[in-house]
């Protein structure tokens, strides 16, 4: 059931870009066009589900309480220096995926807030729908538009070399990821002819 509802979210991503445009262009990459594919390789888009999921895993969580005393901080050093295992040693992300995860968290804030939206390359983009905007929040916005999609960007490149793929095909199969799993957010998607911005 859940590879099915992964193949038919993916299908309706593709056929809503192929409604609006037969090429799309890579947010930085000196207007080189990208032919669309209609299929979507469903390995890719899970492996890109998950990495999406864990972007987001904590950003709404509360902060843990300070324990109660010495006794429990040394305990829980002692706990944490013994827990280590070779399981999570190979489970470490690389430095790219790192940046991106501290970019986005970063950006959210201006995302849940209207400044920044998903758009339909797999960027993000400053788009200005603030309920109640002002200068200097816009400008930092900009500037968190500019590293999340400078740390995207090396992030891609990354995992078209892991997938062995090309950069494009990561590219819009993250644009689809990142749209279907938007909430309170603006998107960029396709109206049947044209893209427009819409809130989910």
């Amino acid at each position: 059931m859940k590879n099915l509802a992964i193949f038919v979210c993916a299908a309706i991503s593709i056929a809503a870009l192929l409604a609006c445009t037969p090429e799309v262009k890579i947010t930085g990459d000196a207007e080189k066009p990208i032919a669309i594919n209609a299929e979507i390789n469903i390995h890719i888009y899970q492996h890109a589900e998950e990495v999406v999921d864990d972007l987001y895993a904590g950003l709404d969580d509360e902060p843990e309480p300070e324990p109660d005393s010495a006794f429990v901080r040394v305990m829980e050093r002692v706990v944490a220096a013994l827990s280590i295992s070779s399981c999570e040693a190979a489970e470490q992300k690389s430095q790219a995926y790192q940046d991106m995860k501290k970019a986005f968290a970063e950006a959210m804030k201006y995302m849940k807030s209207g400044y920044i939206g998903e758009n339909h390359f797999g960027y993000v983009t400053y788009i200005g729908k603030a309920e109640k905007p002002d200068s200097q929040t816009a400008q930092d916005a900009q500037k968190a538009v500019a590293k999340l999609n400078a740390a995207r960007k090396a992030f891609y490149e990354e995992e078209a070399k892991s997938q062995k793929t090309t950069v494009e095909e990561i590219q819009k199969t993250y644009a689809a990821v990142y749209a279907a799993k938007a909430k309170g957010l603006w998107v960029e998607v396709c109206n049947g002819k044209n893209y427009e911005w819409k809130k989910f």
